[in-house]
């Protein structure tokens, strides 16, 4: 699908209204135009419906929540109320990061931007803070895996939604991508010439070849939990050598040794999560360079599933040969096929990077890849009680092992991003299948049902869970008297009150940006056009209820009944998507004062927008409901 690049005038305008000025509102009932922007006026009253009220309760809540959040757990300067001194080996900074993750991303859906700069301040000290530590080197972590760097940096990503021009931020994201481009000479991660990675632990320092015992601690102290790696190291039977390394007998030696013997080098499919901190870039600059690099990494992976029969390899030597440090076996890498978590990490580090390309290429076969690594376990699962469980373990002594339900979400993202009727037919599987168990709805299967007009229930089931959620959160965080001394790595992640999935569904039928480093993909984005700050208005509430390859329908309530709003609606979280039309009700009878228009007295009214966005003039305590005709993927995001 060919791609357009925008007027100057409107790329200002996508990137946070910073330069253009949008003029009066023009039109009464019907579409209007300012400066050339389409615009529709809601004036007609509705009361706000359940929905509408409980969302703005929870954005508002969120706005207090993250705020005690940040006064419980960091100090002034913005480090964490912590240790004194942290000796992680390359246990990163992630946990630290990841725990505001929350917080300008709120913002870019509505939420105060208090938070937004408030992460920024918690940004600076966390990186000053881990610099001491010895974990971050050049501001980005020296060396980890990107399981690791993905669950840190997923915040990163938000802050330049929330606002483009902070030249701090836009410097460091193409600083931090090219780190992984080659442009680096300190950080050489990657191999342009045979387009891979050259380690599985990589980062500022580059890539990390060999790995020692002192690397491993204290994460060594958690490998104690998962199986073992590989079952034939020497002297090693149990997990339990994690912890066990007396002179006489060190076998976490031995199992640093093997790992880093046949896991250091070469390349990995977890690096694919690399592709949204080179996207990072392109949005902010434009520069092609960056969408190459996304296409030919990711191409290089599908080359390479193509060579080993379907299967996606978890290990590749820098000489492109498959299995290259591993005997010969496609599996056995680092966050492989068979050791910690299987093939669900090769789905969901293929499906960042796929989803990705789909944003800076507009072309869905990119998407092949992760559909076919769910499609590898699923045609290999079994039926027990009821279930359709499937392997994501894989060697050649146990063959494929350890059955486990499917993942429900990849199967809903792969459909959120291409619409196409196979996708759905998986999810309609699943559907049926936790119907048939009688088990509670999964949130994203859930959602998938409520777009596709069944589910009716679920927007207020689910801001109501997220409520419930806060309260458990701030009823631990505003009774802390704990000692930062003696908290664990992920003290604050684990009480992190900011639940942003149900917004993001809901607000602008995206996809929850959770912690594997994913960026935000979506169907529609807001900005407040009066106070030139993204995200819903004050008062605000919008629920989409439709999706489809080329549609969507959403629901905007004023619930405040004293000020006029004016939003900008926008096709896609970077203006990727060209809007066609919008389609409303509207009458040109109804006088303001009145009461509101019976049913049969409007008629439907279509604007033509042909861009990536179009406004709308709400009245206080005015709604609308807008069918929005979009070519999805048809324009340069930034």
């Amino acid at each position: 699908m060919p791609l357009e690049n925008r007027p100057d005038a409107l790329r200002a305008l996508a990137l946070g209204f910073a330069t253009l000025s949008l003029g009066p509102i023009a039109g009464l009932n019907q579409a209007g135009s300012a400066g050339g922007i389409p615009i529709v006026r809601a004036e007609v009253p509705r009361a706000a419906p359940e929905w509408a009220v409980l969302q703005r309760h929870l954005i508002e809540t969120l706005d207090r929540a993250g705020e005690e959040f940040a006064k419980a757990y960091t100090l002034p300067d913005g480090t964490l109320r912590w240790k004194e001194r942290y000796e992680g080996g390359m246990n990163s900074s992630d946990d630290a990061y990841e725990g505001f993750r929350g917080f300008s991303l709120h913002h870019v859906l509505g939420g105060s931007k208090r938070l937004d700069t408030l992460h920024r301040h918690i940004w600076e000290g966390i990186t000053r803070q881990f610099t001491r530590y010895g974990q971050i080197y050049r501001e980005f972590d020296g060396n980890w895996d990107w399981m690791h760097h993905g669950e840190g940096y997923v915040s990163l990503y938000p802050l330049g939604m929330a606002d483009p021009h902070d030249q701090r931020f836009r410097e460091r994201s193409i600083r931090f991508a090219s780190m992984y481009t080659g442009e680096d000479p300190e950080a050489p991660n990657y191999d342009p010439a045979a387009r891979l990675m050259r380690a599985s632990m990589n980062g500022s320092r580059g890539p990390k070849m060999e790995w020692t015992k002192r690397d491993w601690i204290p994460t060594n102290a958690n490998l104690v939990y998962y199986h073992l790696p590989f079952d034939d190291i020497p002297g090693v039977t149990s997990s339990t050598g994690w912890i066990n390394d007396h002179p006489d007998d060190d076998q976490f030696g031995r199992i640093v040794k093997t790992m880093s013997d046949r896991m250091a080098k070469g390349d990995v499919p977890i690096n694919l999560t690399a592709a949204p901190l080179i996207a990072n870039a392109f949005l902010y600059t434009g520069d092609a360079k960056y969408r190459e690099w996304v296409v030919d990494y990711l191409g290089k992976w599908a080359e390479l599933t193509e060579t080993n029969g379907g299967i996606t390899p978890d290990n590749v030597g820098a000489s492109g040969k498959i299995g290259e440090h591993t005997g010969g076996h496609w599996w056995g890498g680092y966050y492989g096929w068979k050791w910690p978590r299987g093939g669900t990490d090769i789905v969901l580090a293929s499906l960042t990077a796929a989803k990705v390309a789909v944003l800076l290429t507009g072309e869905a076969h990119w998407l092949d890849l992760p559909r076919s690594q769910a499609g590898v376990m699923r045609e290999r699962g079994v039926a027990k009680d009821g279930d359709w469980l499937v392997p994501i373990r894989y060697d050649s002594r146990k063959g494929w092992h350890h059955f486990t339900r499917e993942l429900r979400s990849p199967y809903v993202q792969l459909w959120a991003m291409s619409q196409s009727a196979g996708d759905w037919a998986q999810v309609e599987r699943l559907t049926e299948l936790e119907s048939r168990l009688g088990r509670p709805a999964d949130p994203d299967l859930g959602w998938a049902n409520f777009v596709r007009g069944r589910n009716p229930d679920y927007p207020v089931e689910a801001m109501r869970r997220d409520l419930q959620f806060v309260q458990a959160k701030l009823s631990r965080i505003l009774n802390e008297h704990g000692d930062p001394e003696t908290w664990f790595d992920a003290h604050w992640l684990a009480l992190e009150p900011m639940p942003t999935d149900n917004l993001v569904r809901l607000t602008i039928a995206g996809i929850p940006v959770h912690k594997r480093g994913e960026m935000l993909h979506s169907y529609l984005r807001y900005f407040d056009v009066d106070k030139q700050l993204p995200g819903l208005p004050q008062g605000v509430a919008a629920l989409v209820t439709g999706i489809g390859p080329d549609a969507v329908t959403v629901e905007l309530v004023n619930t405040d009944l004293f000020e006029r709003r004016q939003l900008a609606v926008q096709g896609g979280a970077y203006g990727e998507h060209r809007i066609a039309t919008v389609t409303h009700e509207a009458t040109d009878e109804w006088v303001p004062g009145s009461n509101p228009p019976s049913e049969g007295a409007t008629e439907a009214v279509t604007a033509r927008v042909d861009g990536p966005w179009f406004e709308v003039a709400m009245e206080p305590g005015a709604g609308i409901t807008l069918e929005i005709a979009m070519e999805r993927f048809a324009l340069t995001p930034s």
